[in-house]
Formats: C-alpha cells, sequence, structure tokens
C-alpha cells in the first residue's frame, strides 16, 4: 500500500483539519487512535449487552486481555491514518483495540469527553 496523501498529510493531520459533523464534533475517526479511560476487558461489551447497558457503557472495572493477562490496558478507538481494508478496518469511532499505558507510537493519541450531566 502507497500513502497518496489525497487528504494533504502523509501522517497525522492537524486537529480540526476537517469539517466537522452534525453534531459539531471533527476529527473523531481516522487520525489518530485515541486513548480512552475505559479499562479493556475482552468481556466487557457481551456482558454490558446482557445487563441491558448499551447507551453508554461505562467500561470495566478490571482489565482484562487473555492475550498479555499481566498487562493493564485501556480501549483505543477511532482508528487512524495507518488502517485501510488490508490492516485494520478502523475508521469508525466505535472501533476500539487496546493498549498499555507505557506503548507511544504516532497514530496514538487521546479523547475528551465530557458528561452531559
Amino acid at each position: 500500500m502507497h500513502n497518496l496523501e489525497l487528504d494533504g498529510y502523509y501522517s497525522t493531520a492537524l486537529v480540526s483539519s476537517f469539517p466537522s459533523n452534525a453534531f459539531g464534533l471533527s476529527d473523531m475517526a481516522g487520525n489518530v487512535w485515541e486513548w480512552c479511560l475505559d479499562r479493556y476487558d475482552v468481556n466487557s461489551y457481551s456482558r454490558d449487552a446482557a445487563e441491558g447497558k448499551i447507551s453508554n457503557p461505562k467500561g470495566s472495572e478490571s482489565y482484562n486481555d487473555p492475550r498479555e493477562p499481566y498487562a493493564p490496558k485501556h480501549l483505543i478507538r477511532g482508528g487512524s491514518f495507518l488502517c485501510n481494508d488490508s490492516y485494520c478496518s478502523g475508521y469508525c469511532i466505535s472501533r476500539r483495540m487496546c493498549s498499555s499505558k507505557d506503548s507511544g507510537f504516532n497514530h496514538t493519541g487521546f479523547r475528551c469527553v465530557k458528561d452531559i450531566d
């Protein structure tokens, strides 16, 4: 795969480089994976769905990644400029992966949120 720079950027784009959506949000997918407060638990979504917590899940109380059981990980969301159909197909705000806090990549940032309450 070759980066054709169709968006004008070789790697990450500056914040608000693209128009915001109907909610006034910009840069929610595709620039960098966004580090989230939620702890990664491979079972949390199925457990939340079974308990009826599907509209705004708060994440797990504990860490659970069977691939690396001793590495506490958090969710990262939104995909990055590196995603493509042959790698991770992650251009979606609900797309999730996980990362440990000692990871440092040029395709990972963070997501700021605010409760509406």
